[in-house]
């Protein structure tokens, strides 16, 4: 088997009988997978005819179809990427170095899994009920506003200097209109960006890396079979095809924040994975020839075999950077939605904190700047991480030196 490091490919001895046997004996990943597909459908079930309300009452937690959504994936994410890593450490752990001992990627990892935390614990932690009134257009803690801005009956929640209302520590990041914390807005705004950046992601990539895989690697009629139905598929926009359906279905997918959420993960999912289909195409097509999958078929490997045990995991580093490249468009489609009204997410979104803060019905927005500034800068940090995160990988998977 050929090191990461370039070195010459070194192949044992394979019982393909034994292979062929297995075949019939599931291997655990596959039979925890199914497991865990059962118990989900399960809970499910249990979720949509007994409590149809709250899943678990003393929680408070009614799971929506977003969530299901987000834990199947999870499911996926499991069972073919931490797995996977677990199983092989001793590589892992080499390419976590590599990974690591670059500043850039190891800014990128810190700060989606400071976005993450933040996702996760800000909402649950900072949620103190109904908002305010009377601490409405707080500044943040670092910052001040003039009052005579504001208009009559304006209550300062901390000090007056000059005439201005200076920020404090109980709002660090200021107050919107009618009092809503705006730490809270961003925590929630950040939760729905990474889950249906996260959903959508390992919707496409499944439907990607199958159909790309299969063209690449069988070429002929299938190849020209499949990337046809590809090049139909994106002549629509999927982002269209959302807006026509929102429109038309309004009350029935889009009118309430998860419903929105679940239609958007859904059309995105299984119409615009077409692009990383032809790149994991491409790859597949200039590996099909590779030395060692000529090799492990001259053993007697069957298709499935080498796809599965080979090509997919050599491909692997391409996958997660489309991914990755992938997921900032999907938020960002999902913030601008939102912020034209297309998407009901409510204030929950970072695109209905963008219109929020750019609102001048109420008051003209550079006077309100610190609503939508941070709004933007949330924005710009998610994107970031992921762009750069997914490059990162890319160079440190290096797949055109990994084998599996």
């Amino acid at each position: 088997m050929p090191s990461s490091q370039g070195d010459p490919p070194r192949f044992t001895r394979v019982d393909w009988a034994a292979e062929s046997a297995g075949l019939r004996r599931p291997r655990t990943r596959t039979v925890g997978l199914v497991v865990a597909a059962l118990l989900l459908f399960a809970f499910l079930t249990y979720d949509l005819v007994v409590a149809p309300e709250e899943l678990v009452a003393e929680l408070h937690w009614d799971v929506s179809r977003m969530d299901w959504l987000s834990l199947a994936a999870l499911v996926v994410f499991g069972r073919y990427v931490v797995l996977p890593l677990g199983v092989n450490r001793s590589r892992t752990a080499a390419q976590a170095r590599r990974f690591l001992s670059r500043p850039a990627g190891a800014l990128s990892l810190l700060l989606l899994v400071l976005l993450t935390i933040f996702a996760l614990l800000g909402p649950p932690l900072l949620d103190q009920g109904y908002p305010r009134l009377a601490d409405r257009l707080q500044p943040p803690a670092f910052s001040g506003v003039q009052v005579a801005d504001l208009g009559m009956y304006y209550e300062c929640a901390g000090q007056m200097v000059d005439g201005a209302c200076q920020g404090t520590w109980k709002y660090p990041l200021g107050t919107t209109r009618i009092g809503e914390d705006l730490v809270l807005l961003l925590a929630r705004g950040t939760r729905i960006a990474l889950a249906i950046g996260f959903a959508t992601a390992i919707v496409m990539g499944l439907v990607a890396t199958v159909v790309g895989t299969t063209a690449g690697y069988f070429g002929g009629w299938v190849d020209d079979v499949l990337m046809g139905y590809v090049d139909v598929q994106q002549t629509i926009p999927a982002i269209v095809v959302y807006i026509i359906l929102s429109m038309l279905f309004l009350g029935r997918m889009a009118g309430t924040t998860e419903g929105g959420l679940f239609a958007l993960a859904l059309v995105f999912g299984l119409l615009d994975w077409g692009g990383i289909a032809r790149i994991v195409r491409s790859e597949v097509m200039a590996r099909r020839s590779a030395g060692y999958i000529n090799a492990a078929k001259a053993a007697g490997a069957s298709d499935l075999h080498v796809i599965r045990r080979h090509v997919i995991p050599n491909s692997t580093g391409t996958i997660v950077t489309a991914l990755t490249r992938r997921i900032p468009l999907l938020i960002l489609a999902q913030t601008g939605l939102a912020y034209l009204g297309l998407n009901r997410a409510g204030s929950k979104s970072l695109g209905r904190v963008l219109t929020i803060g750019l609102d001048g019905n109420h008051m003209v927005w550079h006077r309100k700047w610190w609503i939508s500034a941070f709004a933007v800068i949330t924005l710009v940090l998610i994107v970031l991480a992921f762009t750069v995160f997914g490059d990162e990988v890319r160079e440190v998977v290096d797949p055109v030196e990994e084998v599996k």
